[in-house]
């Protein structure tokens, strides 16, 4: 799971995918696109929040071998979940907005 290409390609793919997404959802007048939004953004940092789990289940082991064979800082694994949480926040943000202009819309 700490395999460089699955921790950061993932979260890349994730992040191509939002972007694809964002950009469908400025051009259409889909309301469902932002859900799909805060999925991704959702998925993206549970998959990092696993990442980051696999790293720690390492170091309690104390697997020092294994942690020096990774070929990046483990630090830089905190990055994709960041930003997941950001992205996700932000369209809770959006989707919370969106709801309280359909209400107002009602009465």
């Amino acid at each position: 799971m700490l395999n460089p290409y699955f921790a950061f390609g993932v979260p890349i793919f994730l992040l191509f995918l939002y972007i694809v997404f964002a950009l469908i959802r400025r051009k259409s007048s889909l309301h469902y696109i932002g859900f799909v939004l805060l999925l991704i953004a959702t998925f993206m940092m549970t998959f990092s929040f696993q990442v980051l789990q696999g790293l720690w289940t390492l170091e309690e082991s104390h697997a020092t071998a294994q942690l020096e064979k990774l070929g990046y800082a483990p630090e830089i694994l905190w990055i994709p979940l960041i930003l997941g949480a950001v992205l996700a926040i932000l369209n809770l943000w959006r989707g919370v907005k969106r709801v309280k202009s359909f209400r107002e819309e009602s009465n």
